[in-house]
């Protein structure tokens, strides 16, 4: 079995290899990486045909007595076609402790799969237009038995974007997802805005508003404010962080996250 002194050594060699100037160029595109992560906000951006792009990250969440760590958020996107990307998500890993009631939940998420479809691109010459895209799928239930749904809940998203200038640039989410209650099927429907800025040629940060009708059956709506900043190391790799708090005593205190985004 691997030392942890190895496993950190690993990880410290592939991050000093992804950031040299030799793999400054994983994906041998021009254009910057485009990630949906760090907020909450779908994009409409679609990878290039036959590249690959993975994102994940780590957050801590607080709510009252009740701390969460998640880790991995893994995405892995994958360019079909112009305008379609085929998108798998891994299931986190939970860890969930309760202080005081020495209650420890752990294990993993449900996966995901599901695709987005770029409907159009945004039209300079048409003030206000922006580009459009749906982001759909599905959670797949085989996750641990304390975190699984144990059923497949579906949702779809239709994703805008505007770019206003040169280095501003609006989001706005509208989806919703069917889930399973103890009583059935409810639909949960989530919106947002994101507007984000250019800070510097490899710095940008980004503020968002978003908003979740219930999170369980017949709860009530939860309402959000996140922030946070970006960084391109290269145009492949990206690092992030961001910082967030719920805006009703139903959410989460605060919370705060790491992540990383590269495509070859």
């Amino acid at each position: 079995m691997k030392s942890p002194w190895s496993t950190a050594a690993a990880a410290l060699l592939l991050a000093g290899l992804l950031s040299s100037p030799a793999a400054a160029q994983l994906s041998g595109l021009e254009d910057p990486i485009v990630a949906d992560r760090p907020d909450f906000t779908e994009g409409t951006s679609i990878l290039d045909t036959g590249h690959f792009q993975l994102e994940g990250g780590y957050t801590f969440t607080r709510l009252g007595e009740e701390e969460s760590h998640t880790f991995g958020e893994l995405l892995l996107r994958y360019g079909f076609s112009q305008r379609i990307e085929l998108r798998l998500e891994a299931g986190s890993y939970d860890r969930i402790e309760t202080d005081g009631a020495g209650e420890r939940i752990s294990g993993f998420e449900d996966p995901g799969i599901g695709l987005k479809l770029r409907l159009t691109d945004a039209a300079t010459w048409i003030p206000g237009q922006p580009a459009v895209a749906v982001v759909a799928g599905t959670s797949v239930p085989v996750g641990d038995e304390e975190l699984t749904s144990d059923a497949w809940e579906p949702s779809a998203v239709l994703a805008f974007d505007w770019e206003l200038f040169d280095l501003i640039g609006l989001g706005a989410n509208l989806g919703a997802a069917a889930l399973d209650g103890e009583d059935g099927r409810f639909t949960q429907v989530y919106w947002s805005a994101s507007g984000g800025y250019g800070l510097t040629e490899r710095l940008s940060g980004y503020l968002e508003y978003y908003g979740i009708s219930e999170d369980e059956e017949g709860g009530p709506s939860l309402h959000y404010l996140d922030a946070g900043l970006t960084y391109l190391i290269h145009n492949d790799l990206q690092v992030d962080i961001r910082v967030g708090r719920g805006l009703n005593g139903e959410d989460p205190d605060d919370y705060i996250g790491v992540g990383a985004a590269v495509r070859w």
